[in-house]
This record gives structure tokens, C-alpha cells and sequence, in this order.
């Protein structure tokens, strides 16, 4: 003989994942206890004698607005260029991009066009 048991399959689905996990509901019903943080919290100072120039901040110095440039780090136009362009590179491609859009890319639209995900 055989035995037909029916059970609701969301129940069951559930029951059967916090069995997997371990997970245990506990009572709805309770009251959840205020959590309690300890009065006397233990305090610890460092010795006087250690030092705290570790820290590394410098003193405040206002701005000085009378720099001049001759002191700078550049010390070709060269250097400055490639200072220049490392950091504008972004904007420099999207400027280029653009106009080569709007002048040549009339006529060959191959350049300055990336290929990207699911283009290839």
C-alpha cells in the first residue's frame, strides 16, 4: 500500500530552505528586549611620554597669493605638455572625438569610434 501526502507547496519551500540554513523562527508574539550597553565602559590613555608628531599634520599656513610661477616644478614646456596632457587626456579625446565628428567624420566615420560590450 501506498501513502498520498499533500502539503502547501510554499510552506513546504520554506520549511525546506531554513532547514538548509539552519535558520529557526522564534515567536512572533515576543517583546524584543531593549539592548543594554554597558555602564562602565573601560577607558585606556596612552602614556604622557608618547610621542604624537606620528600624526604628520602639518601647522596651518594661510594661502599665499603672491606664488610665483617661475618656482614651479616644470622645468621645460615639454614636461608641462605632457603634465598637461596626462591630465586633461579624457577631455582631449572627447574634444577630438567631437570634432572630428562635426569635420572629417563625414567622410570616414571609423575614427575615434570604440568598439564596446556585445560589438564585437
Amino acid at each position: 500500500m501506498s501513502v498520498t501526502t499533500t502539503e502547501n507547496q510554499v510552506s513546504y519551500s520554506i520549511a525546506q530552505t531554513l532547514r538548509e540554513y539552519d535558520v529557526h523562527h522564534s515567536n512572533q508574539e515576543a517583546e524584543d528586549a531593549p539592548l543594554e550597553t554597558p555602564t562602565n565602559l573601560p577607558t585606556s590613555r596612552n602614556p604622557t611620554n608618547w610621542p604624537t608628531s606620528h600624526r604628520r599634520v602639518p601647522p596651518y599656513r594661510p594661502v599665499n597669493r603672491n606664488l610665483d610661477l617661475s618656482v614651479r616644478g616644470t622645468a621645460n614646456a615639454v614636461e608641462a605638455a605632457f603634465v598637461f596632457t596626462m591630465l586633461h587626456g579624457v577631455w582631449i579625446n572627447a574634444a577630438a572625438s567631437q570634432f572630428w565628428r562635426k569635420t572629417g567624420g563625414r567622410i570616414n566615420d571609423k575614427y575615434f569610434r570604440y568598439k564596446i560590450g556585445g560589438e564585437w
